[in-house]
């Protein structure tokens, strides 16, 4: 993916009669690919196995609400991916069973939860691209309220005007989900897949040196 949005960018940095620093693009282009790739391959992996729509209901929700809250990273992008695909499954299939006779008090719960956790953490930072201006923080927050505003209103139309339920509780796990991320428990979630992929390339690291 690296590799891509390296010639990726040069392309366009050389093709283009403006100045652009390639490095930045390089860097936007490496993230857009790589979210792009993650989507396909989660859905690719959904639609088989009949939780498709709920799969792209809770991706969407979750990624727009994630690029504004921010939120933890694995430590290594084929974590990421494997990551995502288990949780992002895994959460489709608990959204499809899930009763929708109580969808009112889970938006409700979801909504509350969320203003709250805007509130008081909003944005996450990246370790890696912490965020020291205090306008874009304002800033973020603000559109963390909007964003949620949306996939609310966004979730209440689907379940009661377009009657699909399961793909309202979808938007609201979506949330759910990011919000959790958010929370030190969601940290914690993260780092037990990095730990656990640390120890499986330990693993396959001695391996190769026995073989040698």
């Amino acid at each position: 993916m690296n590799l891509l949005a390296k010639k990726l960018a040069h392309l366009l940095v050389e093709n283009t009669n403006n100045y652009y620093a390639e490095d930045e693009i390089r860097y936007g282009l490496e993230i857009a690919l790589g979210a792009l790739f993650q989507i396909i391959l989660i859905i690719m992996a959904a639609v088989p196995l009949g939780v498709g729509q709920e799969a792209m209901a809770i991706i969407a929700a979750a990624g727009l609400y994630r690029r504004y809250t921010g939120g933890p990273h694995c430590q290594a992008y084929y974590r990421c991916t494997i990551t995502s695909l288990v949780t992002y499954i895994l959460m489709s299939y608990i959204s499809k069973y899930i009763s929708d006779l109580f969808l009112p008090i889970y938006t409700i719960f979801t909504t509350v939860l969320s203003l709250l956790v805007i509130h008081h953490l909003v944005p996450v930072d990246n370790p890696t691209n912490t965020i020291i201006d205090e306008s874009l923080k304002k800033k973020m927050k603000v559109q963390s309220y909007l964003v949620l505003l949306l996939l609310v209103t966004a979730s209440i139309w689907t379940g009661y005007f377009l009657k699909q339920k399961p793909i309202a509780l979808a938007l609201l796990l979506g949330i759910l989900w990011q919000n959790f991320t958010l929370l030190p428990w969601g940290h914690v979630y993260i780092q037990l897949w990095d730990q656990f992929f640390e120890r499986i390339e330990k693993i396959f690291t001695r391996e190769e040196v026995f073989k040698c």
